[in-house]
Formats: structure tokens, C-alpha cells, sequence
């Protein structure tokens, strides 16, 4: 599971460009975060292999910084020892879609949209999910799609959904603050296996901060658990993570465009996404 989760997790949320360096696949992020900018590897390494992908990654005008996973100690260690510190342990959890979709039903609370709408694309704003993230909506390929979360009459959460093998991937699930504890995440959730169970997957799986603890009891609630995690390691000096940035300030209160839209409108709103195949470590 762990293996088909990882390669989810890059295909449904890609770099713009994968590169090698001697162990190391290298992503180029374009400022999207540190998921698409992070230097991995499935290999041991040493101090000369970590010099090989800072350089490698400066190249690209990136700062070095390193996705480990839980199985990996000994890169872990090398890296700690080259003086990278940890951050932002991450925990991937997954479930049955059919189980997380249990009692769903198709309303106006949960709306899949084509990419872009512009109601979603200012959730996302108000969350700091900005156009470099977006870009990464638009090139991951295969099947995909975006869900609009309502809280009564007013659009007040978004999320992006993609599917690799039998693998669906909730991404950039973003609830306004004045709509948070009041099941929007939940809805949307259940709405994303409901799709992914009716594209053909069998798990739909999420990425949650290890602090994130009332997440982690929403996704519990929902039958899914934590199969697999990783953690970032940037130089101990400091400085900015790439794709950082300050988020971009509030969104609208009013209903949005789409408050007065139909049931009957619903599959309307389900377009075709352009199928581009993304570039892939060899």
C-alpha cells in the first residue's frame, strides 16, 4: 500500500519537472511547495549524494530541501548529521471508498466543478493555495475533478481530487473560517469518494499535518487510518520553504455564483479535463 500511496501522492499532485541526480529524483516546484520541490530517493546516501542534489536543486533556484519517508532512517540520519532539521512530519491516511462515502448524497451542498471557476479559485486565495498550485491542478493528468463545498446558500469550501491506478488523492481541501466546524470538510470528503468510487477507485487517501488533530478525528469518523507518513528536512539556518508566501487576504461572504444554480445543472458542471501525461523520475 505504502509504494502505491507514494506514487499517488506524485502523480495526482506532479512537479513540472523531474530530473536525476545520482540517488536523487529532483523535482522542479515552480513555486508550488514543498511537495513538488523536495529531493527524494529509495536508495542509501552519503554526504557526497546530498552535495550532488543541492547543487542540483540551486540550479533550478530552489533551496535544498528533502522528503523523507518513515522507512527511512539512515538518509534520516545523514541528513540530520549535514546539519538539515525536521519539518512538518506529515501522515497519510487512507480508506474504502466506499466506506468514507457512506450516506452521501448528490446536492447542492457538494458540487463538482471543471477547473477553473472562479469562486473556487478565491477559497483556495483566502487558504494561500495560489496560482502555482493551481498549475499543478492543471497538469496532473488522468481523471480529476474539483468539489465546491456549501454551508447553507454560500459557497464556503473547495478541494481537488485526482485518481492514480485505484488511488484517489483529496488535495488543497480548503474550508473558509467562518464556515470550519460545520461539516463542509466532512461533505466534501464523502463527495470526493463518491466520485472516486464511480471513476474506479478502490482507496481514497488524504495528506493531514501530524498536529492536525482535529482532522485526523474527521478522517477517523469517516473509516479512514493512517497508513504511511514522511517529514521534510530543510537547512537549520533557516529561511523560506519553497512556494511560501503570505496568503492572500479574504473572501467574498456573499453567495457566490453559484448560490441560485440547479440540481439539474450538477452533471453540466462535470467536464472533461485535457489528459496530459506529466514528466516522471526514470
Amino acid at each position: 500500500m505504502t509504494e502505491k500511496v507514494f506514487a499517488a501522492i506524485d502523480a495526482t499532485w506532479p512537479a513540472a519537472h523531474y530530473s536525476q541526480a545520482g540517488p536523487w529524483c529532483i523535482r522542479e516546484g515552480r513555486g508550488g511547495g514543498q511537495r513538488v520541490s523536495a529531493a527524494s530517493t529509495r536508495a542509501r546516501v552519503t554526504a557526497t549524494d546530498v552535495a550532488e542534489a543541492e547543487t542540483a536543486m540551486q540550479a533550478l533556484g530552489q533551496p535544498p530541501v528533502f522528503m523523507i519517508r518513515g522507512d527511512q532512517p539512515r538518509v534520516d540520519s545523514v541528513l540530520d548529521r549535514l546539519g538539515y532539521r525536521m519539518k512538518e512530519p506529515v501522515g497519510v491516511w487512507s480508506g474504502p471508498v466506499k466506506r468514507v462515502a457512506e450516506g452521501y448524497e448528490r446536492s447542492l451542498a457538494t458540487i463538482f466543478a471543471e477547473y477553473p471557476m472562479p469562486i473556487l479559485a478565491e477559497i483556495w486565495a483566502a487558504g494561500g493555495i495560489g496560482p502555482a498550485r493551481l498549475d499543478i491542478m492543471r497538469r496532473t493528468a488522468g481523471p480529476k475533478t474539483c468539489i465546491l463545498g456549501r454551508c447553507g446558500d454560500r459557497p464556503r469550501g473547495a478541494a481537488f481530487v485526482a485518481m492514480h491506478q485505484d488511488v484517489a488523492m483529496a488535495h488543497a481541501v480548503e474550508v473558509c473560517a467562518d464556515a470550519r466546524r460545520q461539516g463542509v470538510a466532512e461533505r466534501m470528503m464523502k463527495a470526493a469518494a463518491w466520485w472516486a468510487g464511480r471513476t474506479g477507485a478502490a482507496e481514497l487517501a488524504v495528506l493531514t499535518a501530524a498536529r492536525n488533530t482535529g482532522t485526523q478525528a474527521m478522517l477517523g469518523k469517516l473509516g479512514m487510518r493512517p497508513v504511511t507518513h514522511y517529514h521534510y528536512r530543510v537547512k537549520r539556518q533557516g529561511g523560506t520553504a519553497p512556494g511560501g508566501g503570505t496568503s492572500a487576504n479574504g473572501v467574498s461572504s456573499g453567495p457566490g455564483p453559484l448560490a441560485c444554480a440547479r440540481q439539474s445543472d450538477i452533471n453540466r458542471m462535470e467536464l472533461p479535463w485535457s489528459r496530459t501525461t506529466p514528466p516522471r523520475c526514470t
